[in-house]
């Protein structure tokens, strides 16, 4: 399907890579459908574009890339997906990149989790103090490691 986008012009996406999430973000109840297209080859940050509003599009990273302990089970149990299995979960965690020099921040406390097999998904609310809405993003670029990814079929 073709999709008209405000950040990436016209862009082609394959019925398989299309993620659904059936009650939107928060804040953006409207956009239920989204593709995932990687920031640069050498980028852990990818971004999340709505194809229901081609203005809405968000900069995200794998939380476990930045917290390696980061409550996986906690973020499948809400997901409330029965079928679901924790080797299928994929998370994200929206950016904020502000004008330098104010950090980027990660809403840690807020993560996507999609079920990878499919692609289907929810923003879920984690119920931990040690995470906030506004964790600030570590200097030093986090290393790519082997998290389950929603690639296409």
């Amino acid at each position: 399907m073709k999709v008209k986008t405000t950040r990436f012009g016209e862009i082609d996406v394959p019925e398989d890579e299309i993620l659904h999430v059936p009650h939107g973000l928060i804040g953006f109840p409207h956009s239920r459908r989204y593709v995932l297209i990687p920031h640069s080859d050498d980028s852990p940050f990818q971004w999340l574009q709505s194809l229901d509003q081609p203005e809405v599009a968000f900069v995200v990273i794998d939380p476990t890339l930045l917290v390696p302990d980061y409550p996986l089970e906690a973020a499948l149990g809400a997901l409330a997906d029965p079928g679901a299995l924790l080797a299928e979960l994929a998370l994200a965690v929206i950016a904020t990149v502000p004008p330098a020099p104010a950090p980027i921040t990660v809403n840690m406390l807020a993560p996507l989790a999609f079920n990878a097999a499919n692609r289907r998904g929810a923003q879920v609310l984690l119920h931990d103090d040690r995470f906030r809405t506004r964790h600030i993003l570590a200097a030093a670029d986090p290393e790519p490691q082997s998290a389950p990814k929603i690639e296409p079929r």
